[in-house]
């Protein structure tokens, strides 16, 4: 195939390779910089991986501005970050891609210099690889607005993601009464909620969220921690609670993937002792690890009570 049939055919929507990174970076560059008067011998050069090589050459030649180089220099750290934790998972099979994703990807990515938010980038590109469709182009755009003050924001807020019954990622609220002093005790402060906002990452809306217990219990967890409230007495009576939270947008739970960010398990129990001091007259609050929380399975352990 030669060099103009080879563009074609990659400049489809769809583009069928191997899922590596050296396929996803030669598809790209070869689309947007190898034209129809191209010299073969810089072809030859992006297929044998010697990007850095075939990119001087292109400059030299004028087919590349400074700024293009720039770009693609940016991106060939990110892939090469990218490859590195790629290498880490398992070779998976040969697969359909979003090739227009792959394109606003680098036209995006392609500005960032700084290393730790192109380790963020890296992520995205990886975890898109493995399991196409993970990334929206809306949390491409996301990211691509933080700076680097707001990402680290971003991930010290991960600490502190709930999710409720209805399976919604928030923060709790820090005009309320039950998550003021939670959160101020994590120093998770209402300015930070409005440059979360202001960011994408949370819906600007404060939800009010209504907790409703009868004889059923009902359940907030994180990644290790569920917290069960149960009415201590379910005589046919219901409680209602109000709380106030605000929920993840869809870029920002999508974004948690690549934040290095453990749940802070403490955070989660001293909600569960707020709830136990405020309704000990009404609820039963008991806080047990999680041990399985798969797709379709939703196990912990019953026995111990980490309230206790």
């Amino acid at each position: 195939m030669d060099i103009t049939s080879l563009v074609e055919t990659i400049g489809n929507n769809i583009v069928q390779f191997q899922p590596t990174i050296q396929g996803v970076v030669s598809a790209v560059l070869t689309t947007l910089f190898l034209r129809k008067n191209t010299n073969i011998s810089e072809f030859e050069k992006m297929k044998a991986g010697k990007y850095s090589e075939a990119l001087d050459d292109l400059l030299e030649n004028g087919k590349i501005t400074y700024f293009e180089l720039y770009k693609c220099q940016n991106f060939l750290k990110i892939a090469k970050i990218a490859d590195e934790y790629h290498q880490e998972k398992q070779e998976e099979e040969s697969k359909f891609f979003d090739f227009d994703w792959f394109m606003r990807f680098f036209d995006t990515a392609g500005n960032v210099s700084s290393e730790k938010m192109q380790r963020l980038w890296a992520k995205i590109l990886s975890n898109e690889i493995e399991n196409v469709g993970s990334f929206s182009l809306r949390a491409i755009e996301t990211l691509k607005n933080m700076n680097q003050h707001e990402a680290s924001l971003f991930q010290q807020m991960a600490h502190f993601v709930l999710t409720d019954s209805s399976d919604i990622k928030f923060l709790l609220s820090t005009d309320n009464d039950l998550g003021v002093n939670v959160n101020e005790k994590y120093g998770l402060t209402k300015a930070d909620i409005i440059t979360l906002e202001e960011c994408g990452i949370l819906n600007s809306l404060r939800n009010d969220n209504r907790i409703s217990l009868d004889s059923n219990p009902c359940g907030i967890w994180s990644e290790n921690i569920l917290l069960i409230l149960k009415l201590k007495n379910s005589d046919g009576g219901l409680f209602s609670y109000k709380y106030s939270g605000y929920s993840l947008t869809k870029a920002a739970c999508q974004l948690l993937s690549i934040v290095d960010s453990e749940p802070n398990d403490e955070y989660l129990l001293d909600v569960g002792r707020e709830f136990a001091r405020k309704y000990s007259g009404n609820f039963i609050v008991k806080a047990h690890k999680v041990l399985d929380s798969s797709v379709d399975t939703f196990k912990y352990d019953s026995d111990l009570d980490l309230l206790l």
